[in-house]
């Protein structure tokens, strides 16, 4: 077993023992390098005892890298452990009212404070109002919100479609992140 993945799975019996009292039993433990946003995941096992796979929680592997790793790697098992004992105790295992409570017992965070968004890539423009779009992926089919709102009840209307206008420097996209007008 990789070290990493020791790493991981030593969070989880420090933090089974310490908060959850050892209930839990150790479900799939796993990095996943394609996360970006969330720092981690619960994926909840079958019941079912003819097709059986185990619940899993996965953490996004860059978070190794990131500075102060080791507490936002504890913290994102946590959180991750939280979802398992919802779900092991058969409760709503989302951000439930019962998550709210556990996580604050165990002071774990609720978002992630490092998260790697995507740059936009893409510009599309209005063909009616001339309103900018920043999208990070390429569009089919779609109109403008407000100009449909305003002139045809909410629908759909060809004539607020968004076209392609240009593409976005690597600089000008990060520089986008976090700003408001996106798709």
């Amino acid at each position: 077993m990789h070290r990493d993945v020791i790493a991981l799975t030593e969070f989880f019996r420090q933090l089974n023992d310490i908060y959850f009292d050892g209930f839990l039993d150790e479900p799939v433990i796993r990095w996943n390098t394609r996360l970006r946003v969330s720092a981690g995941r619960f994926i909840p096992g079958s019941r079912k005892f003819f097709n059986k796979f185990p619940p899993a929680i996965e953490i996004a592997s860059y978070l190794k890298t990131e500075q102060g790793a080791v507490a936002l790697l504890r913290d994102t098992m946590a959180h991750e452990m939280i979802h398992y004992w919802l779900w092991v105790r058969r409760r709503s295992y989302g951000h439930s009212p019962d998550f709210y409570v556990k996580l604050k017992e165990i002071g774990a965070s609720r978002y992630n404070p490092v998260p790697r968004g995507r740059p936009y890539k893409y510009v599309y423009v209005c063909s009616a109002c001339g309103k900018e779009f920043f999208t990070k992926k390429t569009l089919g089919s779609l109109a403008c919100a407000t100009c449909c709102k305003r002139h045809s009840g909410g629908k759909y209307d060809g004539r607020f479609k968004l076209y392609f206008s240009r593409n976005l420097s690597l600089d000008e996209g990060r520089g986008l992140l976090g700003k408001s007008r996106y798709i």
